[in-house]
Formats: C-alpha cells, sequence, structure tokens
C-alpha cells in the first residue's frame, strides 16, 4: 500500500527506547535503590506502556486498508520471532546459562532470559490476535468512545490489582506475573488502535492544543512523583513504591505518550532538524532495544573491574544518578546504535537486529571512476 510517511512517529520511537535504556540503566545502578532513584523510575516506567501503544497505533495504521493476514502474519513472525529466538540463546549464555543451572526451554517460554524479553512475546500475542481487534474497531465504530473508556478502566484496576496483589483465585498467577502476558497490556493496544483508527482528528487537536497536552504531561508526572514520595513516606520501599504496575502509571503513560506524539509533530513540521539522524535511529530501534542488555553488561563489568562501581557507593546519590542519566544513559544508546548499524550491514542482520540486511552505500559513478582511474578525469 502507499501509505504517508508518518515522520512523528520516527521521534516518538527514538524518545521511548530513550526511555527503555533510561529503565535499565537505573536498574543497574551500582547503588542501593533510593528515593531519587525511583523518583526518576516513576518516569522512565511509562516506557513499556508507551511501547505498546505505539506498536498498536503503528500497526493499525499500516492495516488500514485490505490486509492478506497470512502474509502480515509471516512477515511479522519472521522479523520477530527470528530474533527473540537468537537474542534468547546469547543471553542465556551471557548469563552463565546451563554452568549457573538456568534452563533455557523455560527462558524461552516466558521471556526471562533477559529482562526485556517479555517485549517480542507480547508483541507476538498482539499479531496473533490483531485480527479480531481490527474485526472489533470496524463492527463498534460507532462506539470508540465507550471503548476507550473501557480501556482505561481495565487497565487502572488491574493495574491496582497487581499493586495489592488482589486475591482473584485462578488469575492470582497472572496477577503474580504479568510482565508477558497479553492481557496484561489489553487496554493500551486498544487505546492505541484506536487512536490510530481516528489519526487525523487526534493529530488536528494535537496540533491546536499543544500547550494543553504539555501542560497536562507535566501535571500528571508531579502527580505521579507526588504519589510515588507519598508510599514512600508512608513506610514502603522505593522499589515498591515506584513499581510499574500501578494505577498512576496508566494515567503518566497515555499523558507521556501523547506529549511525545505532540513533541513529533512539533519536530516535523518545524524543518525535522537532524532528520537524517532521527531516522536512522528510529530505523534501528529494534536493534537498539534487543542489545542494549549487552552492552549494559559489558559497561557494568568494566566499571566493575576498573573500581568505578566501587567509587559510585561512596558518591552523593544525586551525582551518581546525574552520571547515569546524562553520560551512561546516551552513551549506552550510542554504543548501541552503532553495533547495530553494523550488524545491520551482516548476513546475520534479520536474526540480531529484527531488519534485513541493509545494503552497502555504492558511491556515486564519478566517485567509482576516480577510484579506478586513480583521480585522473
Amino acid at each position: 500500500m502507499n501509505k504517508e510517511h508518518l515522520y512523528y512517529v520516527d521521534l516518538v520511537r527514538v524518545l521511548t527506547v530513550g526511555l527503555v535504556i533510561g529503565t535499565h540503566v537505573l536498574a543497574l545502578a551500582p547503588v542501593a535503590p533510593s528515593v531519587l532513584d525511583g523518583a526518576l523510575g516513576m518516569i522512565f516506567h511509562v516506557s513499556r506502556e508507551v511501547f505498546f501503544l505505539l506498536t498498536a497505533f503503528v500497526l493499525t495504521y499500516s492495516t488500514r486498508k485490505t490486509v492478506r493476514w497470512p502474509a502480515f502474519w509471516r512477515r511479522r513472525y519472521l522479523f520477530v520471532a527470528v530474533p527473540y529466538l537468537m537474542w534468547t540463546v546469547l543471553y542465556f549464555f551471557a548469563d552463565g546459562g546451563p554452568y549457573l543451572g538456568q534452563v533455557f526451554v523455560q527462558q524461552l517460554l516466558t521471556g526471562t532470559a533477559r529482562y526485556h524479553l517479555y517485549f517480542l512475546l507480547v508483541s507476538m500475542q498482539i499479531y496473533l490476535v490483531f485480527p479480531l481487534l481490527r474485526m472489533l474497531l470496524r463492527a463498534a465504530r460507532r462506539w470508540h468512545g465507550a471503548l476507550l473508556v473501557l480501556a482505561v478502566v481495565f487497565q487502572l484496576i488491574f493495574a491496582s490489582a497487581v499493586q495489592h496483589q488482589w486475591d482473584l483465585g485462578p488469575l492470582s498467577g497472572w496477577l503474580r506475573a504479568p510482565d508477558a502476558l497479553l492481557p496484561s497490556y489489553a487496554g493500551y493496544v486498544l487505546v492505541g488502535s484506536i487512536a490510530a483508527w481516528h489519526r487525523d482528528a487526534l493529530v488536528g487537536w494535537t496540533r491546536r492544543q499543544v500547550r494543553l497536552v504539555f501542560g497536562g504531561a507535566a501535571g500528571v508526572v508531579a502527580l505521579a512523583i507526588g504519589g510515588y514520595l507519598g508510599q514512600v513516606r508512608g513506610g514502603q520501599p522505593p522499589l515498591q513504591a515506584g513499581m510499574v504496575f500501578q494505577p498512576v502509571i496508566v494515567v503518566e503513560s497515555l499523558a507521556i505518550a501523547w506529549a511525545f506524539l505532540a513533541t513529533g509533530l512539533i519536530w516535523a513540521e518545524r524543518g525535522r532538524f537532524g532528520a537524517r539522524l532521527v531516522m536512522s535511529t528510529s530505523d534501528a530501534s529494534f536493534g537498539v532495544y534487543l542489545l542494549h542488555p549487552l552492552v549494559l553488561q559489558g559497561i557494568l563489568l568494566g566499571a566493575t573491574a576498573s573500581g568505578l562501581a566501587g567509587l559510585a557507593q561512596t558518591a552523593p546519590d544525586a551525582l551518581v544518578l546525574a552520571v547515569l542519566v546524562l553520560v551512561l544513559l546516551p552513551l549506552t544508546y550510542l554504543v548501541s546504535g552503532l553495533l547495530t548499524a553494523a550488524v545491520r550491514r551482516t548476513p546475520v542482520s534479520l536474526a540480531l537486529t529484527g531488519r534485513a540486511r541493509a545494503p552497502i552505500p555504492v558511491p556515486p559513478r564519478e566517485d567509482l571512476a576516480l577510484v579506478t582511474t586513480g583521480g585522473a578525469r
């Protein structure tokens, strides 16, 4: 299909990957969890929810016309299932594999070979049921507003159930391990799909109300951090108070996703500064997502061997967190991006980055003539 390229989606994807890396940088910090650490985590934690909103948005937009579902599934599973298998193997051995008594099959089925692989399992579940979601959107096109409310209410209730570990009988196991199951994010998928279905109206309103979007997002973030501080003050440890599954994260995720959309629209409509970098980073985003934990593992091993990890434990928390967010996060992003770009030009590109092999740039014909003639014209 001839589809309009949504430049603002490129920037949203780049920003969201930054949140993902930030979450994992904070999680691997060589210091004890602190109140400030948890407060930053309340912002970075929305990365998974924004990613599911974005995934549903892009899928719905790209399949807005007639779709041949067998071809859809073949393509989607090829570019997700193969990298999932390969990176499960790589992380299995990177963490000691059988030498530490780890069970590969269990990790493969649960997405636990590394803390971020659950996203690929959920993505494959989304692909499986996506035709049903499209049927629902078409059949209930007059009630999308009600579906939107239902989706948000579901996520609020589910987040509260996980946070407080409600006793739901046979469903209690789901609440204890919700990460790799699609129903845990069903509301976000539905919201993202409805947003894409009404893309023109959403984009038009966002353009007119940019200040309201940014102001609302700032207010919701302040509310989330305030709620977190209140829980800590009430006696909860920072890790528990800053957990991903809690109702305020639902509202915060929607607000930040909307702010990202507004940011992307402003960027796309005002010259697309640095467009080449943004679009290449967006294109490499899946590869960056897949391999950045390995980069972080290498950096952490180097910091431990050099004594920097021990030094960090004696430094003020604010200084350590500043270095992590302002130095380690962009460094990890940069190294992961460069590695992804290098792998993209090899035969293993699809297996490791979820993208077909990128063509090797060919010099212009005039430059080739200069090379072959030793510079003579």
